[in-house]
């Protein structure tokens, strides 16, 4: 599948302030063509804090806030919140049922997810157990679930008729097989993730010091690859021939 061929996108992740991370630019070059992108957040984030005297109901508000603003950023304005806890999510029906469900509604032709299994040389943030599971649960639910009518039959009595997927793209390191230059949008998908403001607190408030320690760092490795100032880089999984 060529990027100009993709019609809608789908991107689903763990925790808000994933999308943006780890396809913030792929995202913005989507929705500046006008391709419709949606998001499902499957956890509630409430344990991503440190300040003990908020809530996790409080803290998974303000999360969710954080995501709506940041999606927005991005031309994003379908986001679903599925609302496990996190830290404790593990593939299961349930969930395999509700992502199905997102795919059969939105019908994407493109999936961006987590990567369904643990890589030597990924970064140790990319292993959280939530990604691992919510990449193997998407990967499940995409091929066979969503195109097969017999399984969670009761989502077709629900109008939601089988679908399926053209192509899967997971955050990759030298195993990557597709590069997306972003630099034209690179400055886009900063704004989103500085929307997360209860999740950059190592930054202490200096945004310049999170992108050139966080966020440009991996862009600028993936960007030496099509010889540009930055690029997303991702391992494709074709669903369709």
């Amino acid at each position: 599948m060529l990027f100009t061929e993709i019609g809608s996108a789908l991107v689903v992740v763990a925790h808000c302030d994933d999308a943006e991370w780890m396809f913030g630019g792929v995202v913005a070059k989507l929705t500046d063509r006008g391709v419709p992108v949606s998001y499902l957040v499957v956890t509630d984030g409430a344990s991503g804090g440190v300040d003990l005297s908020v809530t996790d109901e409080q803290l998974a508000a303000v999360r969710a806030d954080e995501q709506r603003a940041a999606a927005g950023v991005l031309g994003v304005s379908d986001v679903t919140f599925l609302g496990y806890h996190n830290d404790e999510l593990e593939v299961s029906v349930g969930l395999k049922r509700d992502i199905v469900h997102q795919i059969r509604r939105v019908r994407p032709d493109l999936v961006l997810t987590w990567m369904p299994s643990r890589h030597p040389e990924a970064p140790i943030d990319w292993l959280h157990g939530d990604h691992l599971a919510v990449g193997e649960a998407t990967m499940q639910a995409i091929y066979p679930e969503a195109l097969m009518p017999r399984i969670h039959s009761e989502l077709g009595k629900e109008g939601l008729a089988p679908h399926t997927v053209g192509e899967v793209w997971y955050p990759a390191m030298s195993d990557a097989d597709c590069y997306i230059d972003v630099s034209e949008v690179v400055e886009v998908k900063m704004d989103a993730i500085w929307c997360h403001h209860s999740q950059n607190g190592e930054a202490n408030g200096d945004r310049t010091w999170l992108f050139e320690r966080r966020v440009a760092p991996p862009m600028r490795s993936a960007g030496r690859m099509l010889a540009v100032a930055y690029a997303e880089r991702f391992r494709r999984v074709a669903i369709t021939g």
